[in-house]
């Protein structure tokens, strides 16, 4: 049986319940990404230009550092769900952190996303040209709503 992992990466909780949606369903193994410099409320506010989000957002070389994940768990998982919010319609560059340590090459990773109405597509894209060695699989974006046979829908398209 494949091994897989979800990993995600969640500071309001959005994502986090997204991503125990699907370990319900898939009975993948959760592993929660986190910033080595945790952000505050103040960090978070989109309506703020000089919020830490709105910086990071704005500079495309930005790799804020984080707590690496059991690189023994990613190396033995056949299948990998990347779980984050949208920020500006792009994914965290904690993310980007994590897809540069190479850990993910050849493997089987579906993006998931959190958001209420940013579309997945443009950062889908910008992740597929940005991380060419990863083999992407379908991408879906889940708002807190989301039902199992969203889940169980997504996992399909991906198995065709």
């Amino acid at each position: 049986m494949a091994k897989q992992v979800i990993l995600y990466f969640s500071n309001t909780g959005h994502t986090q319940a997204v991503a125990q949606k699907i370990a319900a369903v898939t009975g993948a193994q959760l592993v929660a990404l986190q910033a080595e410099q945790p952000y505050t409320a103040a960090d978070l506010d989109w309506n703020e230009p000089t919020s830490r989000t709105s910086l990071e957002t704005n500079d495309s070389t930005s790799r804020p550092g984080i707590v690496m994940p059991d690189k023994r768990l990613i190396s033995q998982a056949d299948t990998i769900f990347l779980g984050s919010p949208l920020w500006w319609g792009q994914v965290p560059h904690v993310i980007n952190t994590l897809l540069e340590t190479g850990l993910f090459r050849c493997k089987d990773v579906r993006q998931f996303c959190t958001s209420g109405s940013t579309p997945i597509a443009k950062s889908t894209a910008t992740l597929k040209s940005a991380y060419p060695a990863i083999q992407w699989g379908p991408s879906h974006r889940f708002t807190t709503a989301i039902t199992g046979q969203e889940v169980e829908t997504w996992l399909k398209a991906g198995n065709q």
